[in-house]
């Protein structure tokens, strides 16, 4: 045996460099992909200048790597390796707490110090910005009033909030803990009566009581059951907002089940072999008791990725005519028209609504309405004719300016579109960003005179 040993090793490596390379160049085999989000190589082609100065060289290797044969199942079994034997990972995103509940870094990082300083490092600065924000979206809901058309706010409870007792303890922030964007905005909604659901003050309420897990160990997003019933919640805040009754759910009774998208998503980040151990995912069956007295209304939703368990376990088409979600005000769902908000007809859009829905965690309230807020306020008070005049000025400066010109110049031909039209896009998007700048009574805490006598509502 041991002299045959040599021959053994010898044929077993050529019948693993084999399978490899037979899996590389026919995938015949079928492999899980990883979780997450990657961007993949593509594969480089040779030129003379690319192999003179080695990127030839360095990018092949690179599409290699990525591309060979079971790179799947390596991975999955070397980060199975350090998370079994060392409670470690090489996923930056994903942080292990206690009794190995897992949360999002980003949402232990608000918890610890707050996640302003993705944003200014100056508490004053970002109280600043929050009560822009808040007072923007005061005027747009009383605005949209005069449309019969409802914005209101949905805070959904970070996982970090409710479940703090599972938090890692020897975590490396060590700034001072710095304003949150959901104490201060719930303080000012009260004040100034804007439209929102606390959602972080009912989970805390009810967090000893319920019978169902409101988020499970190894998911960022609350749980199915915790979603339905938010969301039959939402309906009744909806009727009372707008007056008008619309359709009910009918939720079944609590059975134990596989966990399901997105239950356990950042244990899928992590790519590992095996399971982890962990509480019975518990779930419910709805449906819609429907009513064909009832006119199905309009609903956009603009938020972050907490409404995919409303997509997920509400049948959403039998309650609305159409609830396209805007993520992060941003990519479009639900709607086989468009793919981003630029794309949008924006008066259009936004008068087609009965609702828009600010659907936010706690940890994202940060970027609440995503620069919805101010595009809208802009549009509600002025006409295309008028903005198009303030951009004309704007235009104005960009050609008397030799430096800022030149920058108009070089992003044209970036672009592959016209000088003319660069500036002009340029101009419009920086009043869309800053109305308050270019309209003086926009600024403050006073409803402005203004209206845009083009917006017709859409149905």
């Amino acid at each position: 045996m041991r002299k045959n040993l040599h021959k053994i090793l010898f044929v077993s490596t050529i019948v693993v460099l084999t399978l490899l390379m037979v899996q590389t160049y026919t995938g015949l085999v079928h492999v899980k992909p990883l979780a997450g989000v990657t961007v993949e190589t593509e594969k480089p082609k040779l030129t003379f200048k690319n192999y003179v100065d080695g990127t030839f060289q360095n990018d092949l290797e690179k599409y290699c790597r990525e591309h060979c044969g079971f790179r799947e199942w390596f991975i999955r079994l070397y980060n199975q390796y350090r998370w079994s034997c060392f409670r470690e990972t090489d996923n930056t995103t994903v942080v292990r707490g206690k009794d190995n509940w897992l949360f999002e870094e980003v949402y232990v990082r608000d918890h610890y110090e707050s996640s302003m300083y993705e944003y200014t490092s100056d508490t004053a600065e970002m109280r600043e910005i929050l009560e822009t924000e808040a007072l923007r979206l005061w005027k747009v809901q009383e605005l949209l009033k005069e449309h019969n058309i409802h914005i209101f706010v949905n805070i959904t409870p970070s996982k970090d909030v409710i479940f703090p007792e599972y938090l890692p303890e020897n975590v490396s922030y060590t700034r001072p803990v710095g304003l949150r964007a959901y104490d201060y905005y719930k303080k000012r909604f009260d004040e100034l009566g804007i439209h929102y659901i606390d959602n972080v003050a009912i989970f805390k309420a009810i967090k000893d009581t319920v019978n169902y897990p409101l988020f499970y160990e190894r998911g960022t997003h609350w749980s199915n059951i915790a979603s339905v019933y938010v969301f039959d919640s939402i309906l009744r805040y909806m009727e009372a907002l707008g007056g008008r009754q619309l359709p009910h759910l009918e939720i079944g009774e609590k059975y134990q089940a596989k966990p399901r998208d997105p239950d356990k998503d950042l244990e899928n980040l992590l790519n590992l072999v095996f399971p982890m151990k962990s509480s019975p995912y518990w779930y419910v069956d709805v449906d819609v008791k429907e009513d064909s007295t009832q006119v199905k209304p309009f609903m956009t939703v603009i938020g972050d990725s907490y409404h995919w368990n409303f997509i997920f376990n509400i049948p959403l088409l039998k309650i609305f005519q159409k609830v396209p979600y805007w993520f992060y005000n941003s990519t479009i769902y639900e709607d086989d028209e468009h793919q981003n908000t630029s794309d949008l007809d924006f008066e259009k859009e936004l008068m087609r609504n009965d609702y828009i829905m600010l659907s936010y965690g706690s940890c994202s309230l940060y970027r609440l309405g995503s620069y919805f807020l101010p595009k809208a306020l802009l549009y509600l008070c002025y006409d295309q004719s008028t903005i198009d005049t303030v951009a004309d000025g704007i235009i104005q400066y960009f050609k008397s300016d030799p430096k800022a010109y030149s920058v108009m110049l070089e992003k044209a031909k970036v672009q592959n579109k016209s000088v003319d039209k660069v500036m002009y896009d340029d101009a419009v998007y920086m009043i869309t960003m800053n109305p308050e700048q270019y309209f003086e009574e926009l600024r403050g805490n006073r409803l402005p005179v203004s209206r845009n006598k083009d917006l017709k509502r859409m149905k």
